[in-house]
């Protein structure tokens, strides 16, 4: 059976969102808008510099928010998401079943 490129990752990120801690930090807020920002970005053909100038910020800053790492303020994440026409975030919500007494 012959694999498709990617293939090896996608069952690797299946078994791993199997573990609580994993599903949990990849359903983050700060993911999400991480992976938004790369993928765009690259959708663009834009380097982290290129983006980091247009939004008026740091390369630095743009690694942090695509590496769902430090706290990046809501400032710099609007002209990010400006530069990148991001327009809205689709919101997903996990319905949850209250047993009522």
């Amino acid at each position: 059976m012959t694999k498709r490129l990617g293939q090896d990752f996608e069952e690797l990120l299946a078994e791993a969102r199997e573990i609580p801690e994993v599903r949990e930090y990849l359903d983050s807020f700060s993911v999400i808008v991480g992976d938004m920002v790369y993928a765009r970005r690259m959708q663009l053909n834009l380097s982290q510099q290129e983006l980091a100038n247009r939004a008026e910020t740091t390369q630095k800053r743009i690694s942090l928010i695509e590496a769902a790492k430090g706290n990046v303020g809501q400032d710099v994440l609007d002209r990010v998401f400006r530069e990148l026409k991001l327009k809205k975030l689709d919101a997903h919500f996990e319905e949850l079943s209250v047993a009522r007494a």
